[in-house]
């Protein structure tokens, strides 16, 4: 995935394409689209690629670029800005054009914002709310670095997808789809501020045997997964997702959880067109019903309140025929002003301490410690998000392990022990100070009962105590 952040790169000669190309190329085509509209947030897209013309939405795309800002053409200006027309191809690349691959709702609208050639906070949160009443679907194949390090989301980003959900679509919602991140097992989706909220739908990845790819990150938070590559090379090629490339080309080498989230982007474009009343909830709870169990000898699976799920794959891989079969016949759980909370409820000044892990580094002696409240009273009695916030004062923050009880039992994890890359010298993990940790484990599960969230200092040298957590729940 592209990390947001990075300096803006140089984008030269932006203007140089226009539409005469693509008329002069004979790509108009004047053939029906169907009436969802997904917008592809990212670097730049090759609108006049021929296998993409066709479904591009006229004059609705914008560029953000300085110099072209405002224009309706945020196309690429070097190499370098190829990654947004490959995701636009594995969603909406055209089919029964005889030329170059399909995409998985080849008959989706698309339009492109090129927010990440600014990475500027406004300019992101502008990308994710723009024409909302027309976008159906927002796919945003980028993220945090993948270092294990919390990156935390800027409050324009919660903003702005928090309007989307509720005013999206006439009231319905937006759909948000991000990557759950290419950090390997060692780091975690749930460290990236943009993927652990109400109302995105974090993507994994799985490769062409079903199972998770080398770069692959666990998550409570995690939904659904697509397929991507696992670095595997046959006759001195990356064997990878095909798609399209600019330059009017191709690419087979496409890869990471950047290919993965396009491919539930376009189900989800697929779902919404099979039924256009559903809500952002609705195709969530379909997307997680329908979902294919991979990878079944894992040990990670378990099985409850008529769902399966696993922390490195979330509910399964997404089915796109059986998520439209479930479609014109589901019944709608409302959108946002519908949705129940309860929370937060909130344990402070613990002041724990979490004991040091003795012996060796290999295979060291630890002492989980805990904290638990009884919620009673809440209305929910069929969870669809949980968020959890927890505040330790520890000097390594990556020592510690965090889990999340319910009252029947089921477990999230919210973290494990890892070493993380440094942000700086000082604060080379950033500590849990009122950290935000998002959890889907829960679907389907009541409220009311005993909670319990567990702190283990995993490896020693460093100590620290357990400060504070709170927890809120959102559901029907």
């Amino acid at each position: 995935a592209v990390t947001v952040g990075a300096a803006a790169r140089q984008r030269p000669g932006a203007a140089a394409v226009a539409l005469p190309v693509a008329e002069a190329g004979g790509l108009r085509d004047v053939r029906p689209k169907i009436g969802v509209r997904v917008a592809i947030v990212d670097d730049a897209v090759e609108l006049v690629h021929a296998d993409l013309w066709p479904n591009v939405a006229q004059a609705a795309s914008f560029s953000y670029r300085q110099g072209n800002r405002g224009s309706a053409w945020p196309l690429p200006c070097s190499g370098a800005d190829g990654h947004g027309t490959s995701v636009a191809g594995i969603i909406a690349a055209r089919d029964d054009n005889a030329i170059g691959v399909a995409g998985v709702a080849p008959r989706a609208s698309i339009v492109a914002y090129n927010a990440l050639a600014t990475s500027t906070d406004a300019d992101i949160a502008d990308a994710l709310t723009r024409d909302l009443a027309a976008n159906g679907v927002y796919n945003n194949s980028w993220g945090s670095p993948d270092t294990g390090v919390l990156n935390a989301a800027e409050p324009s980003f919660v903003a702005a997808i928090q309007a989307g959900i509720a005013n999206g679509r006439g009231g319905k919602g937006a759909i948000y789809v991000f990557p759950g991140g290419n950090g390997g097992p060692s780091d975690n989706a749930n460290f990236d501020g943009y993927v652990n909220k109400l109302g995105v739908i974090a993507v994994c990845a799985v490769d062409d045997t079903g199972r998770a790819p080398y770069y692959a990150e666990p998550g409570a938070n995690l939904l659904v997964c697509a397929p991507s590559s696992n670095n595997r090379v046959v006759g001195g090629q990356l064997v990878g997702i095909t798609t399209t490339r600019i330059g009017n080309g191709y690419r087979s080498d496409f890869s990471g959880t950047s290919a993965s989230t396009p491919t539930v982007a376009g189900v989800a474009a697929l779902v919404l067109a099979a039924n256009p009343q559903l809500t952002w909830r609705d195709l969530r709870l379909i997307l997680a019903q329908t979902a294919r169990q991979n990878d079944p000898n894992d040990p990670g699976w378990t099985s409850h309140f008529g769902y399966r799920f696993n922390h490195k794959y979330g509910f399964g891989v997404v089915d796109a025929a059986a998520a439209v079969a479930l479609a014109p016949g589901w019944q709608s759980v409302g959108g946002s002003e519908n949705l129940k909370s309860c929370g937060p409820y909130t344990r402070s000044a613990l002041n724990l301490a979490l004991p040091d892990a003795t012996g060796p580094a290999a295979s060291p002696v630890v002492t989980p410690v805990s904290d638990s409240q009884t919620i009673a009273g809440c209305d929910i009695t069929a969870i669809e998000f949980v968020e959890i916030r927890f505040t330790a004062t520890h000097a390594y923050s990556g020592d510690l392990r965090v889990r999340l009880s319910s009252p029947a039992g089921l477990q999230s994890v919210l973290a494990a022990e890892r070493g993380c890359l440094p942000a700086n010298v000082q604060d080379p993990c950033r500590p849990y100070n009122d950290w935000q940790f998002g959890s889907n484990r829960h679907l389907g599960e009541a409220v009311n009962g005993t909670w319990t969230l567990e702190v283990t200092d995993m490896q020693p040298l460093d100590t620290g105590r357990f400060d504070r957590w709170s927890i809120r729940f959102h559901g029907r």
